[in-house]
């Protein structure tokens, strides 16, 4: 779709297949939001009369006539679109999926700022003969509350009607153009806008005003000989193209907008158009609409920092397979359960298939995922024995039908979205898999006959069990058991812990190495529930068998501690050293080094080659034993200042107290993490680290140690010193040859991470740090991807807003391209020393993204422009890098022609800029918001129980050339 959904509502839009397909989604879910207004109307009407009080029923009783009349107008509306009929067979015009974008539709808070000048064409209430015509007025909701009112006319006109409403987090604005002929008003029209389109729009012209301003033009404008010959010899690009006709788009001093304006102000730009009333006629609305922001970004400020973002991991709820999570949808859903909308609201989605149901109906769904396979489902697991598959068919969509898996409305047009032939059943063409074979059975008949049979099989289940308890005799119990056995029982509820500063013990000479490391295997794989007495008695059985004989009395016979006792941290006992040489590659191999008893869990399945590592790693070794009296701690260290600080702690540098080193130490609180579940992320960061290490990469920083305290962890990285390209870009634009030759290093390491199965996901330009001799080194780890090779996809929300690619945005799968897309951002602001997409905040940077075309100076050389096309190309599949052999298609270009990729790989290639420091400490080169900070760690008073701390064994690490 081209236009914006501010357009399909407007009178003069040609009646078309999105404006149609728009249509009726919304009047479909308008008209059965008001039928269930009107059924509690109803219901208030018969309270009301009743109870005998005659002034309630009587205002309930003209609503109930209202909402009778809006139900006639919503049902004339959407008989009049259902009989358009529009030819979608032929053109190649692509499908509209604009109405499933996930994050476009969120709620706002502001001003908003309305006049109503007119109405026209409208079907008028009928009067009688001799009456004057009625009188015409406009009701203004926001949320179902009425905000303002116009006054009555009789000339379908308002010559001073100004409105100015405070928003909170509000979606929609309902006008409702009333006629007063008689005691009760007549609603006669009705309008819906949404406020985030009204915010776009004003968006949309912002940049227009920019466009006629600054003389910059899209790629496509320029195709036909705007721009010179490729000159990679020629001057620098700053001068011609900062200052070309009206300066850069977003200079000061054009248009007038700056976002430091107060929300409360009126903004300049006013949206002025005649909209459609529906069923029939138009009115003239001017308006505007101010969000409040908490973190203003001054519209055309240029370059500057920003921070990444992440998606939060939300609780998971798994039902049937099913990993269901909240989620907050903006646009109008329906539930795959009951069927009924959501509207704007929360609801459940598995994580895995992307099935979408109501909060309240996830529970009841019945159907398998299918992400688990059929190994993994319950033997006694009910099943509905109807198994009648749908006859899925192609068809095109001309009207508003949603997707009976997840939940969205299918896109206009699509040729490949099915439609059950049997029971009109619709869905996404790549959802048909995932549908289950109920054809002519509802999801709830479904749901109510499972739980049905749940419930009769467990009454005669319960039946059975009392039948059999009451034939038996009950017997005084027999004389003790044997302590082993007791032991059986009882000794399995012991917490799993030991004391957290006791030393890993080796396997004793009596237990065998295949017998300890399967001990020690089950203390790390064991729930803490203990499992049914024969798995106990089994269990306790083996672990005899591993103690030594003047152990197990003792251990077997002592009292079960109580409950609490697992929540008491034995603080006191911290050692780290304990924790600190375990095999990198293998952690589930760093187990086996601490055998504990057995606890009541069947053994998982043994690897073959489990005793030969066993073998290799039982031993105690003398160079574990040099390496830990070489261990490095935070005691080796003086912090001397405070480099920068990010969403999970902060890097700081210091130097060793021996060699008087410089380290850029990254510290992150462990309880921070714990909290935010990035336990998992905090280890991908070291391995990344590992992967940058195992060749030294000259354009990826390099890791010497990590370490860990009872409240930190600690990465000791390589210190440089010359600042970030994001201060070096705000102290002067680079030229064509600089900005080049640093897209050819970051190239490279791009290229190195690909070819490792990393994706980098956070290329920025304040990620990019600059050496004394003058290249450049990546840093910052914290939302890398690991095994995503070619054709591998994943999914998390995450990256820095300016720089996401559209398929991050469309919470779609994405792969290794969503890199080249940044990277053709990076490349973007180094030549232009500006965004390809900008706005006050994320939601207009992610708008910016998905809608708008990047602008260009007129003489921009050809070979810049057609790299920049290529990388910001939306589709990912026809992105510049995204094919099999991806950095080398980049590398290829004619953009890169003059480039030799060996001597930039051994940097063989003399650099353009050279930063200087006055000192090995001189940190003037890092945000003095940060140097001037006092580098201390803050005390942390929070104490970490034993489990938590488990989950950081073997973080401790020392790299080879340290």
């Amino acid at each position: 779709m081209n236009g914006h959904d501010p357009d399909l509502i407007k009178y003069d839009t040609p009646y078309l297949g999105p404006k149609i397909q728009l249509m009726l989604s919304q009047l479909e879910f308008k008209l059965s939001v008001e039928m269930q207004y009107k059924a509690g109307i109803e219901k208030m009407v018969r309270l009301y009369q009743d109870e005998g009080d005659r002034k309630s029923r009587a205002d309930a009783e003209g609503r109930r006539i209202e909402s009778n009349q809006k139900i006639q107008l919503l049902k004339q509306a959407l008989k009049r679109y259902e009989d358009l009929h529009v030819d979608i067979e032929s053109g190649d015009a692509p499908d509209d999926e604009s109405l499933s974008s996930p994050n476009m539709r969120k709620p706002l808070t502001g001003l908003l700022t309305m006049r109503i000048h007119a109405v026209k064409d409208v079907d008028h209430a009928a009067s009688s003969r001799f009456s004057r015509g009625p009188e015409t007025y406009v009701v203004v909701k926001v949320e179902d509350a009425i905000k303002a009112r116009t006054k009555a006319t009789r000339n379908d006109r308002w010559l001073d009607e100004g409105f100015s409403m405070d928003i909170d987090k509000a979606n929609e604005i309902e006008l409702t153009v009333y006629d007063k002929a008689g005691d009760r008003p007549t609603p006669i029209g009705m309008l819906w806008v949404r406020i985030s389109d009204i915010a776009e729009e004003m968006r949309r012209k912002k940049i227009e005003t920019e466009l006629n301003a600054s003389g910059w033009v899209s790629a496509d404008k320029m195709a036909d000989g705007g721009s010179p010959r490729h000159d990679h010899t020629g001057s620098p690009m700053g001068s011609s193209h900062g200052a070309s006709a009206g300066g850069r788009p977003g200079t000061a001093g054009h248009g007038g907008q700056h976002g430091g304006e107060s929300s409360n102000a009126p903004p300049t730009v006013m949206l002025d158009s005649w909209f459609a009333l529906e069923p029939v006629g138009r009115v003239q609305l001017q308006m505007s609409f101010a969000k409040q922001l908490k973190d203003r970004r001054p519209f055309d400020i240029g370059l500057n920092r920003q921070g990444a973002v992440r998606q939060k991991k939300e609780e998971v709820h798994e039902k049937q397979g099913h990993k269901f999570v909240t989620q907050q949808f903006y646009n109008i859903m329906r539930c795959a359960l009951c069927g009924e909308f959501l509207k704007y609201a929360a609801g459940m989605q598995c994580a895995d298939c992307k099935y979408t149901c109501h909060r309240k109906c996830y529970s009841k769904v019945v159907t398998k995922c299918i992400s688990k396979a059929n190994y993994e489902t319950d033997p006694d697991e009910e099943k509905i024995n109807h198994r009648i598959p749908h006859r899925f068919e192609g068809f095109s969509n001309i009207s508003a039908n949603w997707c009976c898996h997840c939940g969205y409305l299918l896109p206009f047009g699509r040729k490949n979205a099915k439609r059950c032939s049997e029971c009109s059943l619709t869905c996404h063409a790549q959802c048909t898999h995932l549908v289950p074979d109920f054809c002519g059975m509802t999801m709830e008949a479904a749901n109510q006959i499972l739980e049905t049979l749940i419930r009769t099989k467990n009454h005669n289940k319960s039946a059975s069990v009392s039948s059999g308890l009451s034939n038996r005799t009950l017997r005084p119990s027999g004389p003790p058991q044997p302590p082993q056995e007791n032991a059986a029982l009882s000794y399995p509820q012991k917490p799993m812990e030991g004391p957290y500063g006791s030393i890993p013990r080796q396997p004793s000479a009596e237990a065998s190495p295949t017998a300890a490391a399967q001990a020690a295997q089950r203390q790390q794989m064991s729930p803490k529930s203990p499992t049914g007495p024969s798995a106990a008695a089994a269990a306790a059985a083996a672990a005899t068998g591993l103690r030594s004989p003047q152990q197990t009395p003792t251990e077997m016979s002592r009292p079960m501690p109580p409950p609490q006792a697992p929540q008491q941290p034995p603080h006191a006992h911290y050692d780290p050293s304990a924790y600190a040489n375990f095999p990198q590659q293998a952690p589930p191999q760093a187990m086996q080094q601490q055998p504990q008893p057995s606890y009541p869990m069947a053994p998982p399945p043994q690897p073959v080659q489990q005793v030969p590592q066993q073998q290799q790693v039982a031993p105690p070794a003398k160079d574990e034993v040099a390496s830990a009296k070489a261990r490095i701690g935070l005691d080796h260290f003086n912090f001397l200042a405070v480099l920068g600080k990010g969403n999970f702690g902060k890097v700081m540098l210091a130097e060793t107290k021996s060699s008087r080193k410089l380290y850029a130490i990254k510290v992150l609180k462990k309880e921070f993490i714990i909290e935010n579940d990035e336990v998992e992320s905090t280890k991908s960061e070291k391995r990344v680290f590992l992967i940058a290490n195992k060749e030294r990469h000259p354009f990826l920083l390099n890791l010497h140690a990590c370490f860990q305290t009872e409240t930190r962890v600690y990465f000791v990285m390589e210190y440089i010193s010359g600042g970030d390209l994001m201060l070096h870009i705000q102290r002067g634009q680079f030229g064509l040859k600089r900005a080049q030759f640093y897209a050819a290093e970051v190239c490279l390491a791009l290229k190195y991470f690909h070819e490792n199965g990393v994706i980098y996901r956070d290329l920025k330009l304040d990620n990019i740090l600059l050496t004394l001799d003058g290249h450049i080194k990546i840093a910052d780890y914290g939302l890398c991807k690991e095994n995503m090779w070619y054709g591998g996809t994943t999914s998390t929300f995450c990256g820095t807003p300016e720089f996401m690619g559209p398929e991050i945005l469309l919470d779609k799968k994405y792969g290794r391209a969503v890199d080249w897309w940044a990277f053709g951002v990076l490349i973007y602001q180094m030549l232009l020393q500006q965004s390809p997409f900008r706005g006050e905040d994320e939601d207009e940077i992610y708008d910016a993204i998905l809608a708008d075309e990047p602008l260009y100076p007129i003489h921009m050389p050809r070979d810049s422009v057609s790299i920049l096309q290529k990388l910001l190309t939306r589709e990912p599949e026809l992105r510049l890098g995204s094919g099999p052999t991806d950095a080398q298609e980049v590398m290829s270009h004619a953009f890169f022609r003059n480039i030799n990729w060996d001597d930039i790989y051994h940097k063989r290639v003399p650099p353009p800029f050279i930063p200087t420091i006055s000192s090995p400490t001189d940190t003037s080169n890092f945000d003095q918001e940060f140097t001037s900070v006092t580098p201390v760690l803050t005390p942390v008073q929070s104490v970490l129980s034993q489990a938590m701390q488990e989950e950081f064994r073997g973080f401790s690490y020392t790299a080879d050339f340290a």
